[in-house]
């Protein structure tokens, strides 16, 4: 899996840190402002809860709505989350998941924003993006109920409002902060 990021994330074959074997086991952990401080491996990172980087990425269809995945333990939440790995960019690690996780080869990106660390990214700066899936392809996912869902806008807003234990904490910031908005 290291091997196929490597040669998947053109920015990883920069190889920023040289010496380091098997940089996606690894983190960067940063300081207040995300200047990168040292690199960890991720248990020990998310162990001592240090500041560290990642992405969430929320799918849209063509109509605006979003497409919420379900994560045991966590709630409903964003399309797509991960962490960002030693030595890679945000826009590098969104890309790849919508390659990997979505299969959308060269899709546009929208920056949404940025979150600082908090308890409820796990201390992770989180770069949010947005990318468009075409109505049906969209709605073919939606299709699993206990995995997918999709929402316009006044949906999420109300399951905030009235079920917020429903969503992921990261999902409950990322709404109440404005960063899920309409487009």
């Amino acid at each position: 899996s290291s091997d196929l990021a490597m040669e998947t994330d053109p920015y990883m074959k920069q190889n920023l840190y040289p010496g380091l074997k098997n940089a996606a086991l690894f983190l960067e952990v940063v300081d207040e402002r995300n200047t990168p401080l040292c690199v960890m491996a991720e248990k020990d990172v998310l162990r001592q809860r240090l500041r560290h980087r990642a992405v969430a990425l929320l799918i849209r269809d063509s109509a605006g709505r979003a497409l919420l995945t379900f994560r045991a333990g966590r709630g409903w939440g964003f399309s797509s989350f991960a962490l960002v790995r030693a030595g890679q960019a945000f826009e590098a690690r969104a890309r790849a998941m919508l390659r990997e996780d979505w299969r959308e080869e060269g899709g546009r990106l929208l920056s949404l924003g940025f979150c600082p660390p908090c308890p409820e990214s796990r201390q992770a700066f989180v770069a949010l993006f947005e990318a468009r899936l075409p109505a049906a392809l969209a709605a073919q996912k939606a299709l699993d109920p206990d995995r997918n869902m999709l929402l316009d806008y006044d949906e999420l807003k109300g399951l905030r409002a009235h079920f917020d234990d429903l969503l992921s904490p990261f999902m409950r910031v990322a709404v109440q902060g404005g960063y899920v908005r309409p487009r």
